[in-house]
């Protein structure tokens, strides 16, 4: 009868360490950041059809500034009256265009700058909603597109 609860502690205890292995294994990896969500996130800017992202943003948390380009796929002229963000980095500041006008042709590029990021710190996630205002240069309407900007401060 002895022999047979041997038998069976050796077993459990056997299968005891390989299941504290994996654990240690887990709790190493969890204590060094790989398992960290955040570092898996990827850069992404996307806004709704018309006004599109055509890179990744670039934050400066040295210059509280998120940098993304836009593209007019529109169809007309338009030009950009304001841009706004919430979220991580909330940029309290007045945004700036390039070009400084604001004015995107159709298929032109752009630049905005979200000025007076305070939320932004070095090496951290930051994940804003930005609302761009754009006024038709057709029909005078003014319009805004709402998007998101995501990455990693520099």
């Amino acid at each position: 009868m002895y022999k047979r609860a041997q038998a069976a502690m050796e077993f459990l205890m056997t299968y005891g360490w390989a299941i504290l292995v994996v654990l240690a294994a887990i709790g190493a990896l969890a204590y060094f950041g790989v398992l960290s969500p955040g570092n898996l996130l990827p850069q992404r800017c996307e806004f709704s059809a018309g006004l599109d992202c055509t890179e990744n943003p670039d934050a400066s948390a040295s210059g509280a500034t998120i940098t993304f380009p836009v593209t007019n796929s529109l169809g007309y002229k338009v030009q950009i009256l304001t841009a706004t963000s919430t979220g991580t980095g909330t940029c309290a500041g007045a945004a700036t265009f390039s070009p400084a006008t604001g004015e995107l042709d159709n298929s032109a590029n752009g630049i905005i700058t979200l000025n007076g990021c305070a939320g932004l710190t070095a090496g951290d996630r930051y994940s804003d909603t930005v609302t761009i205002t754009y006024r038709s240069n057709a029909t005078g309407m003014t319009h805004s597109s709402v998007g998101r900007v995501a990455g990693k401060a520099r």
